[in-house]
């Protein structure tokens, strides 16, 4: 009975520390903007909007190159605002809360660019470049405010082949 009592009390504890947890900006918010519109070919854009400072937004192509932005305020009152793009080419954030990249290592990047890995071939003597990855170096370049467009999802539909006559087939010595 002593062991029920306890239970019970914990467990009201922990629905009174629950609650002081949110935060009263949350507790009446409601949805002010909910948008979704989606297309037979797969692209698709929502947006969606609360009472307490949340926004979001996406478009893109379902897999293939999707792009958009959310922002709401930190608990600290900093307005945090981000956009992104995701393509082939991988996931590319910006905003100003996001650390930024150091100095030195975009020099660093940028001495390996100009001072490619070389080695000596054994036999012959020759001294060979070591072709880096062009597209490597570019992860720090890429501007969030080129444009992206929506390609065009690739067809899933099996392709069938029409035989205008049956194959042929010849019998060898062996079989006959």
């Amino acid at each position: 009975m002593l062991f029920n009592l306890l239970i019970q009390l914990l467990c009201a504890a922990a629905a009174i520390q629950a609650s002081v947890y949110i935060p009263d900006s949350d507790r009446n918010t409601h949805t002010l903007q909910n948008e979704l519109d989606v297309a037979p070919d797969g692209s698709y854009r929502y947006a969606y909007e609360t009472s307490n400072g949340i926004a979001g937004e996406q478009s893109g192509l379902g897999g293939i190159v999707v792009q958009g932005g959310s922002s709401y305020t930190s608990p600290e009152g900093t307005p945090i605002s981000i956009s992104y793009v995701a393509d082939e080419k991988g996931y590319y954030p910006v905003g100003e809360h996001i650390p930024k990249v150091p100095d030195y290592i975009l020099r660093a990047l940028e001495y390996i660019r100009k001072h490619p890995y070389q080695v000596k071939d054994y036999y012959t003597g020759e001294i060979k470049t070591v072709a880096h990855d062009a597209e490597a170096f570019k992860v720090y370049e890429r501007n969030i405010q080129e444009p992206t467009t929506p390609r065009t999802r690739p067809s899933t539909t099996p392709k069938v082949v029409h035989l205008t006559h049956a194959p042929t087939t010849q019998l060898t010595s062996r079989q006959r």
